[in-house]
């Protein structure tokens, strides 16, 4: 074995050293979620709804970020932000929610370095 070899034999190990730990640090941003929400000791119905729709604009493991539906004959999404929580939501999703319940907040820097407090949602996922 020469040398050349050898040093091309540690470089190819550190760059996949660096780029396992890049992926193990990503997964763990977004399982992070969960530890960030403050949890309400009783849930409190969600401003007295007993429907509302939301879109899905970021998804966060087993939660994610939308936007409330805020005008219904243009199905246009621009209410409020809240995290839904629950399993297999993509990106533009429309997830109704029958029964909403506020039960905790959920704090998160936006893009614009900006922090941001939203309630936390749960409830019977609709049609």
């Amino acid at each position: 074995m020469n040398k050349k070899s050898f040093f091309l034999g540690i470089l190819t190990g550190a760059i996949l050293t660096f780029a396992v730990l890049f992926v193990i640090a990503l997964v763990n941003r977004n399982s992070e979620a969960a530890d960030l929400i403050q949890y309400l000791e009783q849930p409190v119905s969600y401003e007295n709804k007993s429907v509302t729709s939301f879109k899905v604009f970021q998804v966060l493991g087993n939660a994610a970020l939308a936007n409330e539906i805020s005008n219904k004959e243009y199905k246009w999404y621009h209410g409020n932000t809240v995290m839904i929580l629950g399993e297999n939501f993509y990106s533009d999703q429309v997830v109704t929610i029958k029964n909403p319940q506020r039960v905790g907040t959920y704090s998160y820097t936006n893009n614009g370095g900006m922090p941001m407090t939203v309630p936390v949602i749960n409830g019977d996922s609709g049609e």
